[in-house]
């Protein structure tokens, strides 16, 4: 019989959604020179419900019971706008999209919209909830409903069953599970220690500032695949590192800076394997470095990342090993861990990078896209939220037909950062890595 519970990771990640009312949120978003094929953006709109994304927390009648995955009750359906718009209204459309209903226990779970725009063009986006599937879950479901693929257990319907026989089975289940809760506080205990040992020099805590900014700004850009091999081979990089470069220098330029000059990436690494039903497959890797260093040579942080991810193939993070004691936390620990989980205690830059593409993520309708970018929102943070937790930046990059995307998300405390101020960061950075000829799409 399959195991329809959530991973302990994905438990957590619904549970902190249900105790804070916001957690990220991937959206994924194509834009063609031409109009949209709407039957074959309607077939993978159904097809995805055969994926890892066609499902839902069925919550567990017991207080502190894992919660279960159940079938989509429906497929959701597609919001096509009524009037075209002006293609420099891409933002902000987007946004409207991300702010729609979307919610990983009551559905719907992802929502497509399509815009024309008044030059002929068409966007299509996608937002989607963290619960139901980090960013390489989400690519692999868009590639398999793409291509007509089906992956993942046949679930049960929501509320399948009898809720008294599911109330006994789980509390059955709980006790069963004694043995890894005594280890799971064990590994606490573990975390705590090390988040709170001296170690080397931790970057500056921010304070929450007097005069709150107002905007979380995001901006998005498009480089030429072969422009930035060349300039990563240049400073003595992979693209991968070239990506960090660019993230670490973002957080120099907002004040995201320790207090030994270094700036500190927060990496998170799949651990996704073949056949993996885990909403979210991750452990996570921080990165220090010198930004002043890093426009001609990204060499020491190669090295640092190389170093980093074989101390992470023996050691996992020491936050996974709590996770087991997730379905006991009340919501006010959840929300107060919340400044633990997204580093608060310094100023982190968190950098993700998806890497090559399957090629069918760009084909949605049958045919590829003038291009795609993605980028990782939250709605419903507001600016309290963001100056609790020190500010914010964050990088986002992916390569698929024929461009490397950056999409760079900022909050910068006591600072009113606007949208056109980031993309002066981003252009000025990419320019220091002779990388000017980027184009802006977000």
């Amino acid at each position: 019989m399959t195991d329809t519970r959530l991973a302990h990771i994905d438990q957590a990640s619904f549970l902190g959604l249900r105790a804070l009312g916001h957690q990220p949120f991937f959206q994924g978003t194509w834009v063609y020179e031409r109009a949209i094929d709407m039957a074959a953006l309607t077939r993978f709109n159904e097809n995805l419900a055969h994926t890892l994304l066609g499902r839902l927390v069925d919550t567990s009648p017991l207080p502190f019971g894992r919660h279960r995955w159940a079938r989509i009750d429906r497929v959701p359906e597609i919001v096509v706008e009524s009037a075209p718009r002006d293609r420099s209204e891409l933002g902000a459309w987007i946004d409207e999209i991300s702010n729609r209903p979307i919610d990983p226990e009551s559905g719907p779970g992802w929502l497509l919209g399509v815009l024309t725009f008044t030059d002929g063009g068409t966007a299509v986006t996608m937002p989607i909830p963290h619960t139901l599937g980090d960013g390489l879950c989400v690519l692999q479901a868009i590639g398999d409903a793409t291509q007509g693929h089906s992956r993942g257990p046949a679930y049960p319907a929501r509320y399948a069953g009898n809720r008294v026989k599911r109330f006994f089975a789980d509390l059955a289940s709980s006790f069963r599970s004694l043995p890894s809760l005594a280890k799971a506080v064990v590994g606490l205990v573990k975390a705590a220690r090390s988040m709170s040992s001296p170690g080397s020099p931790g970057p500056k805590a921010l304070p929450p500032s007097p005069h709150p900014a107002s905007q979380h700004q995001v901006v998005g850009v498009l480089v030429d695949q072969a422009d930035w091999d060349a300039r990563a081979a240049a400073v003595g990089g992979s693209s991968n590192t070239l990506v960090q470069a660019f993230a670490a220098s973002i957080g120099e330029r907002l004040g995201r800076i320790g207090s030994d000059g270094q700036v500190r990436l927060a990496i998170p690494v799949s651990v996704r394997e073949d056949g993996d039903t885990r909403a979210n497959a991750l452990d996570s890797i921080t990165v220090a470095c010198e930004p002043a260093l890093l426009a001609t040579d990204v060499s020491a942080l190669r090295a640092a990342t190389k170093t980093a991810l074989q101390r992470l193939a023996t050691t996992s993070h020491a936050m996974l090993a709590a996770l087991p004691l997730t379905p006991l936390l009340p919501k006010a620990l959840v929300r107060k861990s919340e400044a633990i989980a997204m580093g608060a205690h310094d100023v982190p830059v968190g950098c993700s990078n998806y890497g090559p593409m399957d090629p069918a993520v760009g084909q949605i309708d049958g045919a590829e896209a003038r291009y795609f970018t993605a980028r990782l929102v939250e709605p419903g943070m507001v600016p309290a939220d963001f100056e609790r937790i020190g500010g914010s930046a964050y990088v986002l990059s992916g390569r698929i037909l024929g461009r490397v995307f950056l999409s760079t998300n900022a909050y910068q405390p006591g600072v009113d950062l606007t949208q056109d101020q980031l993309a002066k960061h981003v252009d000025e950075v990419l320019g220091q890595f002779g990388l000017s000829s980027a184009q802006r799409v977000i």
